[in-house]
């Protein structure tokens, strides 16, 4: 399990040459195929523009790198069909259908073995992640990815009633 922001900043390094192609600047997906699709590659040198390298090509994820096959990144900088970069998301805010602010998107958790969308990270600000702790909310629970908020089912508010219960009972 990894997050998108462990691998943001790491080298991408061809495992063919032993060379260094750039740095992973942000991660593209897919939700409705719950799958992260791409990497967005940085280039190296005087040329600063960005590449796709789609996760089928990622050979593994590490601690200190991303390794793949060939010995450059692909032609073209055209940008994949995909719905979601995960920097666009960043801090936008979750709202359940009924009404109730759940936090904000810190970020997307995956499957570093084959890309599998896992859920997203949310913060409910510095003292409530402190205290509890950050919660990850299921790909599932989603039902509409909004320009400036993210609409989720209401288990949350669910959640908060049975809490309530609860401590009205003991």
């Amino acid at each position: 399990m990894r997050k998108g922001r462990e691998i943001i900043g790491l080298p991408v390094v061809s495992l063919a040459t032993g060379k260094e192609l750039g740095l992973v600047e942000d991660l593209l997906w897919d939700h409705q195929g719950r799958r992260i699709t791409h990497l967005v590659i940085g280039e190296k040198g005087i040329s600063k523009e960005s590449r796709w390298v789609s996760f089928h090509d990622i050979l593994g994820i590490g601690d200190d790198a991303v390794t793949v096959a060939g010995d450059s990144l692909p032609d073209g900088v055209q940008d994949p069909e995909v719905d979601t970069r995960a920097s666009r998301l960043t801090g936008l805010p979750v709202l359940t259908a009924g009404g109730n602010n759940v936090g904000t998107i810190e970020d997307v958790v995956f499957a570093s073995e084959d890309g599998r969308l896992l859920g997203y990270e949310i913060s409910s600000g510095l003292v409530g992640d402190l205290v509890s702790g950050r919660d990850v909310l299921a790909p599932d629970t989603v039902i509409t990815w909004g320009e400036e908020a993210v609409i989720v089912n209401d288990y949350q508010d669910s959640r908060r009633e049975n809490d309530a219960v609860s401590d009205l009972q003991e």
